[in-house]
C-alpha cells in the first residue's frame, strides 16, 4: 500500500504541536503507588497530553475567533479548509496535501494553515513518503536540495530552515522554529520573529514551549508562563495557547481552574476544523483524568464510557477506566478494563502493572500477580525509557518479597 494513503483519520495525528515536543510529552509515568488507589498521581504524569504549560489561575471569558492576526480566515477560505479536513479525515492525505498547498500559497500569512501543512508533511515523511512527493517540484531548488538527507525530522528541519534563511519573515521564522531540533536554535528563531513583531501571539506561544524544554534552567517554568501570558494577552481566543494553559494549570495544582478551562476549550473547539479529531479526543481523556484526580470517579467513568468504540487513545482510555472502576468498587470491571488496555497497548508495561496490582491487592490472586510481575520484569528489560526501568525494578522487588514470604510460611 502507498504509505501516503495508508491508514485513515484513526492514525493521522495532526496535532497542534511541533513533533519534537509531541514526542517528549508522550512519556509514561515513572512510578506507581503501592495500591491501585495511588495510580491517581501516577496517571497524572502518564495521561496528560495537553501541549505545554499554562498560567496562574484564569477565569476570564474568552472566545475562539476566525479573524486573529496571522490566522485570519475569510468565509470562502474557512469553507475550503473544512473540505481539506474532510479529505484528511477520510485518509486522503495526498489530496489533502495538494489542497493545503494551494491554500497556503494563496494566503501565505496564515500560520494556522501553514502549521497544518507542516504537520501533514511531517506525518507523510515519517510514514516513508519520499520528500520529493511531499515538497512540490514547483518549490525553490533549495527546498528540493535540502530534502534529501534521509532522516524525516532533518529533512523537514532543513527545508524550513532554508526558507527562513532566504526570506526571514515572522511566519517563516516561526515555522522553522516548530521543526527545529535544537532548543537554543529554536529560541533564537522565535526571538528574531518577536524582533520583527513584538505582538505576535504565535511567537510568544512557541517561545513558552521552547522555554519549558530548558530543563537545566531553574526559572524555566516562570519564564514559560510569562511567555504564554503574553500570548493570551495579545490573543485571548488562541485555541492552541488555551490548550497549553490548561496543562500548566493542572501541573501547578490548580485543577479546578484547569478543569473549567478545559471544558471551555472543548466548548469553543467543538466542530472547529482547526482542531483535529485526535486533539478533541485527547482533551476529553485529559478531562476524565482531572475528574479522577479530584475523586469524581463516576463522572470520569461516564465520560470515558461515552468514548466507547473510539479508536483514538484507546489504550489510555482503558487505563483511566481501570482506575475509575476500581475506585467505584467495580473490581471485575477494573480488571476487564486493564485486560483491554493490554490488548490496545501491546508491549506497554503500565497495563500489566495495573493488572498485577489489582490481582495482588484487591482480588486475592497472589499466584496470578506473581506471574504478572514476572512478565512485567521481562517486558521492562526490552524497554527504552526510565519508566520501564523503574517498573522492572518494582517487579523484581515484588517477586523477591513474594518468595521471601513463601519461604517464611514453609515449615
Amino acid at each position: 500500500m502507498d504509505p501516503a494513503e495508508a491508514g485513515s483519520a484513526d492514525v493521522v495525528t495532526l496535532a497542534s504541536d511541533p513533533p519534537r515536543v509531541r514526542r517528549r510529552l508522550s512519556r509514561v509515568s515513572s512510578a506507581l503507588g503501592e495500591r491501585v488507589r495511588l495510580l491517581r498521581p501516577a496517571l497524572m504524569a502518564a495521561g496528560l497530553v495537553f501541549w505545554g504549560a499554562g498560567c496562574a489561575a484564569r477565569t476570564e471569558v474568552w472566545e475562539a475567533t476566525w479573524d486573529a492576526p496571522y490566522a485570519a480566515f475569510g468565509p470562502d477560505e474557512r469553507a475550503q479548509f473544512s473540505q481539506v479536513r474532510q479529505l484528511l479525515d477520510r485518509g486522503q492525505r495526498l489530496d489533502g496535501l495538494g489542497a493545503l498547498q494551494v491554500l497556503v500559497n494563496e494566503d501565505g500569512d496564515n500560520l494556522e494553515l501553514a502549521c497544518w501543512l507542516q504537520d501533514l508533511e511531517a506525518e507523510l515523511l515519517l510514514d516513508g513518503v519520499e520528500p520529493r512527493r511531499v515538497f512540490p517540484e514547483a518549490d525553490e531548488p533549495l527546498d528540493r536540495a535540502a530534502a534529501e538527507v534521509g532522516d524525516p525530522a532533518e529533512d523537514l528541519r532543513r527545508v524550513y530552515a532554508a526558507r527562513a534563511a532566504e526570506l526571514p519573515t515572522v511566519q517563516a521564522l516561526i515555522l522553522a522554529a516548530r521543526v527545529e531540533t535544537d532548543g537554543p536554535a529554536a529560541e533564537s528563531l522565535l526571538r528574531r520573529a518577536l524582533e520583527l513583531d513584538p505582538v505576535c501571539s504565535w511567537a510568544h506561544y512557541g517561545l513558552s514551549h521552547v522555554l519549558l524544554e530548558k530543563r537545566s534552567q531553574p526559572d524555566r517554568w516562570s519564564l514559560a508562563r510569562d511567555a504564554l501570558d503574553r500570548a493570551l494577552e495579545i490573543e485571548p481566543g488562541n485555541l492552541r495557547a488555551r490548550r497549553l494553559e490548561a496543562w500548566m494549570l493542572a501541573e501547578e495544582g490548580s485543577r479546578d481552574v484547569a478543569e473549567k478551562q478545559l471544558r471551555r476549550w472543548l466548548e469553543e473547539s467543538a466542530e472547529d476544523p482547526r482542531v483535529s479529531r485526535v486533539e478533541a479526543v485527547e482533551a476529553r481523556l485529559d478531562l476524565a483524568l482531572l475528574l479522577l484526580l479530584r475523586g469524581e470517579d463516576r463522572r470520569a467513568a461516564r465520560l470515558l464510557e461515552d468514548l466507547e468504540g473510539e479508536p483514538v487513545g484507546r489504550a489510555r482510555r482503558w487505563m483511566l477506566l481501570t482506575v475509575a472502576r476500581q475506585e467505584g468498587g467495580d473490581l471485575l470491571g477494573a480488571l476487564d478494563a486493564t485486560l483491554r488496555a493490554q490488548g490496545a497497548a501491546a508491549g506497554d508495561v503500565l497495563p500489566l502493572v495495573q493488572e498485577a496490582l489489582l490481582s495482588e491487592a484487591f482480588l486475592d490472586r497472589p499466584e496470578v500477580a506473581s506471574a504478572l510481575w514476572e512478565e512485567v520484569a521481562e517486558l521492562a528489560e526490552d524497554g527504552a525509557t526510565i519508566g520501564d526501568l523503574v517498573q522492572g525494578l518494582r517487579a523484581r522487588v515484588r517477586m523477591e518479597r513474594s518468595r521471601s514470604a513463601a519461604e517464611e510460611e514453609t515449615p
